[in-house]
């Protein structure tokens, strides 16, 4: 199973898991970075099919019908589930707690 949670100050890459294309997980990963610059964080963002998680990721963002075999592949990770591909508050609350420097925890 995946991390609990961790540091914000930790968090140098995140991974945003998709089932196996790139259609809407293009789209959360363009929105995730757009967020993640203006609220200046330094952080790698990519995203990748959710059977190749790397394994240095430090968070993995994934839906919610991905979230469980995310966890199962990203042992290192903390994993974050959301429902809506665009302005979903679970990735608004990662940016915050990045920003403010929070423990991340999974979801």
């Amino acid at each position: 199973m995946s991390k609990s949670s961790i540091n914000a100050s930790e968090v140098k890459k995140i991974i945003l898991a998709c089932e196996a294309g790139m259609g809407s997980s293009v789209m959360v990963k363009n929105s995730l970075i757009k967020k993640a610059k203006k609220a200046g964080l330094d952080v790698s963002i990519d995203h990748s099919p959710v059977n190749l998680i790397p394994q240095d990721a430090d968070v993995v963002v994934a839906h919610a019908g991905l979230a469980g075999r995310a966890r199962e592949v990203a042992v290192n990770s903390v994993v974050i589930s959301f429902n809506m591909f665009m302005n979903d508050p679970a990735i608004s609350k990662l940016i915050t707690d990045l920003s403010e420097g929070n423990e991340i925890k999974s979801s």
